[in-house]
């Protein structure tokens, strides 16, 4: 998969990832009950899929 080019406007909100989510910038698995910013990513077609990040590790505006 890759990132889509991203901005802090597009982040949908912050939540709780479903259990089993990995942060796609660390490779870490999100805790339960562990605040994270949810978002998009394109997979190799460039269908998107939604992911789910670290609230330390979410791209910024300009990243």
């Amino acid at each position: 998969m890759t990132q889509t080019d991203t901005n802090a406007r597009e982040w949908e909100y912050t939540t709780y990832a479903p259990a089993g989510e990995t942060c796609p910038a660390c490779g870490k698995s999100i805790k339960s009950l562990e605040s994270c910013r949810r978002g998009m990513l394109s997979r190799r077609d460039l269908s998107p899929v939604v992911a789910y990040w670290h609230t330390a590790c979410a791209p910024t505006e300009g990243q």
